[in-house]
């Protein structure tokens, strides 16, 4: 642990994603605040959209990135895509300020989707670019470890970023709030530029002849395919999201709705979810054997399964609150957990086309849960604690599958049938 603390160049990634981590949770509540303060928008319906916006370049980009992404070097890939961000948070702030001022009344909110969109193309090459980079600035040996320290230290600014900027939003203004996302992602991009390393393996460099697109494309995803840990792990990771997807736009209409919440308050429930993600996190420190099990996500979902049946159950904001924290503990150690595995197990020329395979299918999954929420009017007339309850059932029914998946493939291993 002391050696990843110690390390220069792990620190400057931790700070650019810090800076970055707390713009976006200002801007997040800014335009919570937004939907707020504005009654003709429907905040569920909204919320999936833009997070719709930001899910669907996942997807039809992620084959994209998994060809060219390790042909780059890793650190460049994040620096200019920082630069770019903070154009486009510029661009949404220019957009929101006639309504903002009150100059119009009503607005919608189509051209800011759009430009989510562009975000959402920056998060393809940006969030596999980072996890593949951070073997190359840490021993394996110690991934654990920096997985650790990366999920607490972005989980507390996650939720300090949101906690801060429902307070900015609703007592300064929405405008102060996107402007300072705009900033810190210029600060990222300063602190990535400090970065001092050795050029990492390229497919370019280790694999010359595979220049063609396809080619690359197609020797990729064999490659995933025929990975002992990697195909399974990039699928339950998928379906993983797919009920965290649900979740997140669920939590809004249920915190201002059910619990009848304001901005404010939202983020302070937020800030539950963040000590809980802290304390889960700080488990996988301690490295027990059942932080390396494979039975370590099934156990998760069912906790996960539990504690969304609780919050369906209830509109007492305590009682909320004990959910919020265990859901919190449960979605950040299973992250850390996907990270740390895959890291470890494939081999750096290919890592950015492996993350690249994840993020496509997450990115499906949750296209699927944010247009559940806004395109069928099952979701729409549902109540937020009647989809907590069934995405409580849902949780436990794919624990049980991965049950079966798990013991199936110890089976498997034990005769020799599986590499």
């Amino acid at each position: 642990m002391r050696a990843v603390i110690r390390n220069a160049r792990f620190l400057w990634l931790l700070s650019s994603q810090i800076a970055l981590t707390l713009g976006d949770g200002l801007m997040r509540m800014g335009l919570v605040e937004v939907l707020y303060k504005h009654q003709h928008f429907d905040k569920r319906v909204e919320i999936a959209k833009l997070s719709f916006a930001v899910a669907v370049p996942g997807l039809l980009f992620g084959p994209l990135v998994m060809v060219v992404l390790d042909r780059w070097q890793r650190r460049s890939v994040l620096i200019v895509s920082d630069v770019i961000r903070a154009v486009v948070v510029l661009a949404i702030a220019f957009w929101l300020l006639p309504l903002l001022s009150g100059q119009v009344e009503n607005r919608g909110l189509q051209l800011v989707y759009w430009m989510t969109g562009v975000l959402g193309i920056i998060a393809t090459f940006y969030l596999a670019a980072r996890s593949a980079l951070l073997p190359n600035l840490v021993d394996t040996d110690e991934l654990v470890h920096a997985n650790t320290i990366f999920g607490i230290t972005l989980a507390l600014a996650t939720v300090g970023g949101i906690t801060l900027g429902g307070l900015i939003a609703e007592k300064v203004g929405v405008l102060t709030t996107v402007l300072a996302n705009v900033a810190m992602c210029l600060v990222s991009a300063g602190f990535l530029w400090k970065i001092r390393m050795v050029p990492h393996a390229t497919t370019a460099t280790q694999y010359p002849g595979t220049r063609n697109g396809w080619t690359e494309l197609r020797i990729g995803l064999e490659y995933l395919w025929t990975h002992p840990t990697a195909t399974p792990l990039v699928m339950l990771n998928g379906v993983f999201m797919f009920i965290v997807g649900i979740l997140a736009v669920v939590f809004v209409g249920y915190a201002m709705d059910t619990l009848r919440l304001t901005t404010s308050q939202v983020g302070y429930l937020a800030l539950a979810g963040g000590a809980g993600a802290a304390a889960g996190i700080g488990s996988l420190s301690t490295e027990h054997r059942w932080t390396k099990s494979t039975w370590f996500p099934v156990a998760h979902l069912v906790i996960m399964g539990g504690a969304l049946m609780m919050l369906a159950l209830t509109v007492r904001i305590w009682i909320a609150t004990i959910g919020i924290v265990v859901l919190g503990g449960v979605i950040a150690t299973m992250l850390i957990y996907f990270d740390a595995r895959l890291q470890a197990q494939v081999e750096d020329a290919r890592r950015g086309a492996v993350f690249a395979a994840r993020g496509m299918l997450t990115s499906a999954t949750m296209i699927v849960a944010f247009w559940l929420q806004f395109g069928t009017d099952l979701f729409r007339r549902t109540s937020a604690p009647s989809v907590f309850f069934w995405l409580g059932v849902g949780s436990m029914v794919v624990a049980v599958l991965a049950g079966v998946m798990v013991q199936t493939r110890k089976q498997s291993a034990a005769t020799g049938t599986v590499a």
